[in-house]
């Protein structure tokens, strides 16, 4: 009987050993509901409203377990019709990575001026890299009317 305990674990070992190696995650099926685990990823901006004329300070919060990479470039859609339209924005973007230590933050300006936003609701999203995977964090906001320059 006592040669037999070590067997059987060696005999249930294997198998977790085995799920573990080869599954994509290392056997982490993610958060507790089986969910896979997405890194925690966060675009915050300094106002909620805009007049077309101002700068956005848009800021990407890494609060994931690793560094994180993102570059300059960003999405932008309008609500229109209860459904998200995506805007042409017609410019180019600085292809520079730009990496975000672990508990770290990073600020973005965005002269709206240069986009020729209608007034209505919007929103931002940026493609940030964490290890293997890609999230698309997104923050709302809205265009009103026009803003005085200074």
């Amino acid at each position: 009987m006592k040669k037999a305990v070590p067997v059987l674990l060696v005999l249930l070992i294997i198998p977790v050993v085995h799920f573990m190696v080869s599954s994509p995650s290392g056997g982490d099926n993610g958060g507790t509901d089986g969910t896979p685990d997405v890194p925690d990823v966060v675009l915050k901006l300094d106002k909620t409203s805009y007049a077309p004329d101002e700068t956005m300070v848009l800021t990407v919060v890494n609060n994931a377990n690793s560094e994180a990479t993102t570059g300059y470039a960003f999405q932008l859609y309008r609500l229109e019709n209860g459904n998200w339209k995506e805007v042409n924005l017609d410019m180019a973007f600085i292809e520079i990575g730009i990496i975000i230590e672990q508990g770290k933050n990073w600020e973005q300006k965005i002269d709206l001026s240069k986009l020729n936003l209608e007034p209505g609701h919007y929103k931002i999203v940026k493609s940030v890299f964490v290890g293997n995977v890609t999230v698309k964090p997104e923050a709302e906001f809205d265009i009103t009317g026009w803003g005085w320059q200074s």
